[in-house]
């Protein structure tokens, strides 16, 4: 039996009388990526995020998506038994929000709208190289794609072939890369959670189909054949927003998915 976890869920707005928003965390564990998109909301929708285990630096991460999404809809369910349940995911919380919306479907719950963020379709996948995802997490942590990224670039090129993801971390502390409150313990420890949560959605089979109405929501930028939902979702509406798989969250994009995400709100309440 999965334990629920109240802790996980946390408020990024916490009142309102309109049916909340439950956010599934992204590949970084952590829900605070959607504070944005809470200011684009209804003023009286409130918002939750879901974190994920292992985010703390105390618990075990979840070494499966379906496990995360038991984990999250188990606690779902103890805070709201009933639903209907509105769902909303970026990157890997797509997959997780889509695996959610089907548990709870199959649990005779109501999930009127399921909304996925520039989430690329799982595939079977070994990890890459250390080294490799090892970038690949500074990218994230940076919130920015590979090709804006000159200085975690810079500091590698003076590694060793095979170089440890800590020699990496602790050159870009070194270089002054990440901000100085981020050392690389602290980012070694955070890398852990992402290479978790990475091989994780590499190993996840997706499968069936969501019945329920589903938005999904690509990034300009991103590469199109990835992002193919509809094989898994029968009643989906697709929407793309200018910008890349993180700056989205930022200016023209964030306000382009508010937008999109308030008009879905304001018509399963409507329905």
């Amino acid at each position: 039996m999965i334990e629920p976890s109240a802790d996980s869920l946390v408020p990024l707005r916490a009142t309102g009388s309109l049916s909340p928003l439950h956010c599934v965390h992204p590949v970084s564990g952590s829900p605070y990526c959607y504070a944005g998109l809470t200011g684009e909301l209804d003023a009286d929708r409130p918002v939750f995020g879901f974190e994920a285990p292992g985010f703390d630096g105390v618990l075990e991460p979840a070494g499966s998506i379906r496990k995360l999404a038991e984990l999250h809809t188990a606690t779902l369910r103890a805070t709201r038994p009933h639903g209907p349940y509105r769902l909303l995911g970026w990157s890997l919380g797509g997959v997780v929000a889509y695996e959610m919306a089907r548990l709870l479907s199959a649990a005779a719950e109501e999930v009127p709208l399921l909304v996925i963020v520039d989430a690329a379709v799982p595939q079977s996948a070994p990890l890459p190289p250390e080294e490799t995802l090892a970038r690949y997490f500074l990218y994230d942590f940076l919130g920015v794609t590979s090709d804006r990224a000159p200085g975690v670039d810079k500091a590698a090129s003076g590694l060793p072939p095979g170089a440890q993801p800590l020699e990496l971390f602790t050159a870009v502390e070194r270089e002054g890369v990440v901000p100085e409150e981020f050392d690389a313990e602290f980012l070694l420890e955070r890398y852990a959670l992402f290479r978790t949560h990475v091989s994780a959605l590499r190993q996840h089979p997706l499968e069936g189909v969501h019945h329920g109405p589903a938005v999904v929501i690509k990034a300009a930028e991103s590469d199109d054949r990835l992002l193919d939902w509809s094989p898994h979702l029968s009643r989906l509406t697709e929407y793309t927003v200018l910008g890349d798989h993180h700056s989205i969250w930022q200016g023209e994009g964030l306000t382009a998915i508010g937008h999109i995400v308030n008009q879905a709100l304001r018509e399963v309440t409507s329905a």
